[in-house]
């Protein structure tokens, strides 16, 4: 059934297209945000994401979809949500974010319906399904969710609902007095014996002033015993758009006690990920690979609606939990079915001139590199990628103070900034891991402990890979160069 409607062509070209990612899923033309209803369903990993078909601004959102069998190579599909009823039609509301469950054969998706009426926001929960995974119908009984109290702002979206132990369970974001004046993050948790009715449990997480104004994008999840909330914060005082926190779970009180925050992501590019169960039980992790205006430095979405899109995805990410009970997150092993061709290279003897890397597909491929922290003399050994001359998008590491950087100030035309990460190293081997993907760039160091990802927008003769230390010198174990295939065929 699901072959009979995918969309055969795509109308994209690597050659007149400089910034579009070839390994990195994109919607075929116009404007995208958040993953939506990341599911395994009848043989088929489903996509759906926040869909503007119109063009590249944000507006009256849909929902967009896609199929894949490996999680990397994705097909497009028909639109899978219009915003068409009183509750959700609206230019400037639509079907927002939301989730997927299947139950019963049938595959459920939830999502927020936003209108306004009278200058006045109104956001609700509501449910659509389909036992084809391909056509949709919205519930007659929408929408199934209201405000949990009064005193919730119009800031209440994006449902995430599960199933554990028997029942269903939901959390959603939401702000006690409105994310942009001032007020105060929360998110939600509901329960249900049949996925129609909810009954609210209460608040699992309080900003308190201390984590923003409006907890988007919620996920509730188990590892190793622990239950794992993660959000993106509006207005975050420490700048953290990718938030987790770790702790148990009592379901009867609804009560969740944190022993952990940590951060997902310290890049600039990684916001409202959403996860799910592969065909293998592993959990999976998908972001959306951009930023809000409201962020210090977000200057709009990048220039590649020249292009006719705008907004990528990461690579999905095993989501593992440490001894530390810290989340890591690292790419999935289907990605290694695009590698084209592959180098390893040696005891590599690296100075302050530019030792050159030549992958295959100079603007898409991967980047391995393996050390021990003893053979380097220098203090910082710096990763140039997507250069030329004396611009290029900078990795570096600091191994005396262990901070892991990123630069774009010099990589592009269009964006600036750097952002760190502190590190600790289990040993004196350190590995990093970095992908780049024509306008994206992810860094993954200590086998996904730490993470940083960023959008950048070089010029198409940017082609440019290397690596020096600014002075003294280092040995570098192993160097991986492998190119990687387009997933568009």
């Amino acid at each position: 059934m699901i072959e009979e409607y995918i969309v055969k062509k795509r109308e994209t070209s690597a050659n007149s297209e400089k910034w579009r990612p070839q390994y990195h899923f994109t919607a075929p033309v116009s404007w995208m945000n958040d993953p939506n209803g990341l599911i395994y369903y009848k043989g088929w990993y489903h996509l759906f994401y926040q869909y503007n078909p119109k063009n590249c601004d944000w507006a009256s959102m849909h929902w967009g979809h896609a199929v894949s069998r490996d999680m990397i190579r994705w097909q497009d599909m028909p639109i899978a949500l219009k915003p068409d009823q009183p509750y959700d039609n609206h230019p400037e509301g639509g079907c927002f974010s939301g989730s997927a469950v299947e139950k019963d054969g049938v595959l459920y998706i939830f999502y927020t319906a936003t209108v306004k009426k009278d200058g006045k926001t109104r956001q609700t929960q509501c449910i659509a399904y389909s036992d084809d995974g391909v056509h949709f119908q919205k519930y007659a009984g929408n929408p199934v969710v209201e405000k949990p109290s009064p005193e919730v702002s119009d800031d209440f979206r994006d449902p995430k609902v599960f199933e554990h132990d028997g029942k269903w369970y939901m959390v959603v974001g939401g702000s006690i007095g409105g994310a942009e004046n001032g007020g105060d993050g929360r998110i939600f948790l509901y329960e249900s014996d049949n996925i129609f009715d909810w009954a609210y449990k209460g608040e699992i997480l309080v900003s308190g002033g201390r984590m923003g104004t409006m907890f988007e994008c919620p996920d509730f999840f188990e590892i190793n015993g622990k239950w794992v909330l993660t959000c993106s914060p509006m207005n975050h005082p420490t700048l953290n758009k990718a938030l987790y926190c770790v702790g148990q779970m009592d379901f009867a009180t609804g009560n969740y006690e944190i022993e952990k925050i940590g951060t997902l992501d310290a890049g600039f590019d990684y916001y409202a990920p959403q996860t799910f169960l592969d065909k293998h039980g592993n959990r999976v992790m998908v972001a959306w690979q951009n930023g809000w205006l409201w962020m210090p430095w977000c200057e709009d979405w990048g220039p590649t609606s020249v292009e006719n899109w705008r907004g990528t995805f990461s690579i999905p990410r095993v989501v593992t939990m440490n001894e530390e009970d810290e989340i890591c997150l690292y790419p999935v092993q289907e990605l290694e079915t695009l590698v084209k061709s592959r180098e390893y290279l040696k005891n590599v003897e690296v100075t302050r001139e530019k030792y050159m890397i030549r992958p295959d597909t100079p603007r898409s491929f991967r980047l391995q590199i393996r050390l021990d922290v003893k053979k380097i003399r220098s203090r910082y050994l710096e990763i140039g990628v997507l250069g030329k001359g004396d611009h290029a998008t900078v990795i570096s590491v600091d191994l005396l103070e262990n901070i892991l950087s990123l630069d774009k100030n010099n990589g592009d035309l269009y964006g600036r900034g750097r952002m760190n990460r502190i590190i600790r190293r289990e040993s004196d081997m350190l590995e990093i891991m970095i992908l780049v993907d024509c306008s994206s760039v992810e860094v993954y160091a200590e086998h996904g402990r730490y993470c940083i990802t960023s959008n950048v927008y070089p010029e198409k003769d940017q082609t440019e890979c290397w690596i020096r230390t600014p002075y003294k010198d280092a040995v570098i174990d192993e160097i991986t160069v492998s190119s990687l295939d387009g997933i568009w065929g």
